[in-house]
């Protein structure tokens, strides 16, 4: 019997069931129905340290020396096939509860790594209030140059515009709903 293929979502707002959840979920669904298992890791509320650079990666047996909420996530990035990260635009980038993530993959590009996440597929999903598209040319290029530094294959991106008051996308955002359950079916 194969083994289903896990899909991990980081869900990176502050506020539970907002717009880049609503798209999340949709995701899922989709991946849920091509036979996927779904593993959703809600960010906000965890203690995420910022990384120390301290390269002490390892040192006493798990990815970092920081006593914190980041292990759960290694563990979550590490036993996935693929990364979903869920982060409404904040600033023209990545909310503040999803930057620690990127920040403290460090240990897994140590070079005592015990874990190997190369050749994962990533995927990036995004609510704006925004109206114009270049308002995620930022975020965009953080998660492309990122990608190519942890070798993880972008498998989707899903950026949906104008999309404010919180309950936008359920009331108005049918088309980048669609957009994202399709995009599950096929990972």
């Amino acid at each position: 019997m194969e083994k289903k293929k896990i899909v991990t979502i980081l869900l990176g707002s502050p506020r539970k069931d907002g717009n880049t959840e609503t798209l999340a979920e949709a995701l899922a669904r989709g991946a849920e129905e091509n036979g996927c298992e779904v593993r959703r890791v809600r960010l906000q509320g965890k203690k995420l340290n910022g990384c120390l650079d301290c390269r002490h990666c390892w040192a006493t047996g798990t990815p970092c020396v920081q006593k914190d909420d980041m292990g759960e996530i290694h563990e979550a990035i590490a036993a996935a096939d693929v990364v979903v990260l869920a982060s409404p635009l904040y600033f023209y980038s990545w909310s503040a509860q999803i930057k620690p993530v990127w920040d403290r993959l460090l240990p897994f590009f140590a070079e005592n790594s015990k874990i190997d996440v190369r050749g994962k597929k990533a995927v990036l999903i995004s609510a704006a209030g925004d109206t114009e598209a270049e308002c995620f040319d930022g975020l965009k290029e953080s998660f492309k140059l990122a990608c190519g530094y942890t070798k993880w294959e972008i498998a989707g991106e899903i950026y949906a515009l104008g999309m404010y008051p919180k309950d936008a996308v359920a009331n108005e955002g049918q088309k980048y709903i669609e957009e994202a359950y399709e995009l599950g079916k096929r990972l």
